[in-house]
């Protein structure tokens, strides 16, 4: 009866000329790879090592295999260890990560480290055993060799090596050559090393467009939460270049429309950091940016649990409950501007002690064990650090065909250390933004400038119950504040030029149509503060009532002195200028007659006073 296999393979070793460190080698290495799950790029970095080493590939094969199964048996002692090794020796995590191919490694799961520790350890064990077993076993041969001539002739006949090879399996020449020195590097394994390098390379050259477009779309899709499409993806791991065609970004409100579709993006890539699992990208070019555009067939949207909104409680902004305005009071479609805050909430950062926790528990099952997950610190796993679009249509009078230039975009902003910046500038208005947000504090701060905002334009998206209807005007000014996922807290800053507008609705500051428009006759420049504050989905504005109205006072007053002052000129005109005729004073004919001047400067002073200017010193 022919011997299993395995048994075979274990027994070539004991009869072989593997060398004892070799199989030490052998059995730890294939320990290690068997004990972790699933498949990284240490897993492939330690089968590069076994190819250009020359251990034993049975051995290797047959470890790794008792290994897999150990694996399934001991998960929950993997997952344990894997907690203290996290928690301990976080440092020895990142410096692997830090190696190229090996930090294509995902460490957060606590089974993978917990066998980044116990798998060599139990293959050393297991490997000394073996190999000191094997040491034994030859000494013993090598006795029995000296000590009968019947048996060394008998077990160097070459009909008994072809029969042993048949029922045992492999073995060597002679019990001597047993002991024959052997070399620790395989050539044949580094050619074969070399060819796996290479087939590396040429998957991922052919599979870009297949299996890592599709782990993309996948990614893109889990963080929109609808369907996103990619038309091509292009990877050059020697050329350290990216591009992409036909992205289409599902609108998750609407899955028949596109969110936004870019024909094209092309990128340059480091080669080092695409090794580490990264994309890090120096400078993006995107054209054919459109937003709102119809799909051919609507796109999958993924279901996930609602948010719940926790109460408006003014107390927790440190602001004037009277003072308070929803928001949705000023934009004239409301449920869309609901929907774009909702959209934009998703791209948000969480605050800082917002961040997500495992509070999971135990696993229940031993899959579970081997793909529990750690919650580590954020690690950026894509970077772009410029990005360019030019001419892309904004859905906006305001900008119209605009330039976009982003800096510093990645997955993990505040585990980047730069600061995420926005330069957004109109052809066709004269409307300019800029804005950065900065991590550097824990909680994100929004900072930036605007300038060239066309009040009429915006007077578009404003509701008639906003009080103001602007007929011309320039808006700029700046902002500071924070802008999460849960909260958004900015203060914004406002200068309104040439301003043209007039009253509607219930007015400002409970003054009424036509009140706030002859206020708004008289102004011409206005300077105010507003905060915007509350929940990301629904904030509230709270204006600076004290100083508005006091800038409104005294166009009030101004107001009226122009009334006054226009009805006493209509007087004077009737009565001096009419009933006297030529009688009248050159002087007094000139202040009279002269329009838009008060009483005491046309006349001047000639009615018992003068401007204090005009005093003598």
């Amino acid at each position: 009866m022919l011997l299993p296999g395995f048994i075979k393979k274990l027994l070539a070793v004991f009869r072989g000329s593997v060398a004892p460190p070799l199989i030490l080698l052998s059995v730890m290495i294939g320990f290690w790879v068997g004990l972790m799950p699933g498949w990284s790029g240490l897993h492939t970095a330690l089968v590069v090592v076994v190819l250009v080493l020359n251990v034993h590939l049975g051995l290797f094969l047959l470890s790794l295999g008792i290994g897999k199964a150990a694996a399934l048996a001991a998960a929950p002692l993997l997952y344990h260890v894997g907690i203290y090794v996290q928690d301990h020796h976080s440092g020895i995590l990142k410096a692997l990560s830090s190696i190229p191919v090996i930090g294509m490694t995902d460490f957060s799961r606590y089974a993978l480290a917990g066998a980044l520790v116990i798998g060599p350890v139990v293959g050393a064990i297991a490997g000394l055993a073996l190999a000191f077993t094997v040491i034994n076993f030859r000494r013993m041969m090598l006795k029995a060799d000296e000590k009968s001539e019947k048996f060394r002739t008998y077990y160097s006949k070459t009909w008994v090596r072809i029969l042993d090879r048949l029922l045992i399996g492999k073995r060597a020449k002679d019990v001597k050559s047993m002991f024959v020195k052997t070399r620790y590097i395989r050539k044949a394994g580094v050619v074969l090393a070399i060819i796996v390098v290479g087939a590396f390379f040429a998957a991922a050259h052919f599979l870009q467009n297949t299996t890592v477009k599709n782990y993309a779309t996948q990614t893109l899709t889990r963080a929109n939460g609808a369907e996103v499409n990619l038309g091509s993806l292009g990877i050059s791991l020697l050329g350290g270049s990216v591009s992409a065609e036909g992205l289409q970004v599902t609108n998750a409100q609407e899955p028949t429309q596109n969110q936004v579709a870019v024909e094209k993006m092309a990128a340059s890539a480091s080669i080092y950091d695409l090794l580490l699992g990264r994309l890090v990208m120096e400078n993006v070019e995107v054209s054919g940016m459109q937003f709102h555009q119809p799909r051919q067939t609507p796109g999958e949207v993924l279901e996930v649990p609602g948010a719940v909104e926790e109460p408006f409680d003014p107390n927790g902004y440190a602001v004037d409950a009277n003072d308070i305005a929803k928001l949705e009071k000023y934009a004239k479609d409301a449920k869309k501007l609901k929907e774009q805050l909702e959209q934009l909430r998703k791209w948000l950062p969480q605050g800082k002690d917002q961040a997500p926790v495992d509070a999971t528990g135990p696993p229940d099952s031993y899959l579970k064990y081997l793909q529990a997950k750690a919650a580590t610190s954020p690690t950026v796993t894509m970077l772009a650090k410029r990005i360019l679009a030019d001419k892309v249509e904004l859905p906006s009078e305001l900008f119209g065909s605009s330039a976009i230039l982003l800096t510093n975009l990645s997955d993990a902003p505040e585990a980047l250390g730069e600061p995420i910046t926005l330069e957004l500038t109109s052809h066709e208005t004269p409307a300019a933004l800029k804005t950065q947000v900065d991590y550097s504090t824990g909680t994100p701060q929004v900072t930036g400038t605007f300038e060239g905002f066309d009040l009429s334009k915006i007077q578009a998206g404003l509701g008639e119950d906003s009080g103001i209807a602007f007929d011309s005007g320039a808006a700029s000014g700046s902002f500071a504040g924070q802008l999460t996922k849960e909260l958004v807290d900015l203060t914004i800053k406002v200068d309104l030029k040439d301003l043209k507008a007039k009253g509607q609705g219930k007015g400002l500051l409970g003054l009424g149509a036509e009140q706030t428009s002859e206020v708004l006759a008289v102004m011409s420049e206005l300077s105010t503060t507003i905060r915007v504050v509350g929940p990301i989905t629904s904030p509230r504005l709270v204006f600076d009532t004290k100083g508005l109205g006091e800038e409104f006072k005294q166009a009030l007053v101004k107001a009226g002195k122009d009334r006054l002052q226009k009805e006493i000129d209509s007087k004077l005109q009737e009565q001096l200028g009419d009933k006297l005729g030529d009688k009248v004073p050159d002087q007094l004919r000139d202040a009279v007659k002269t329009p838009g001047k008060s009483l005491v400067e046309g006349l001047g002073g000639l009615l018992g006073g003068k401007k204090e200017e005009d005093k003598p010193k």
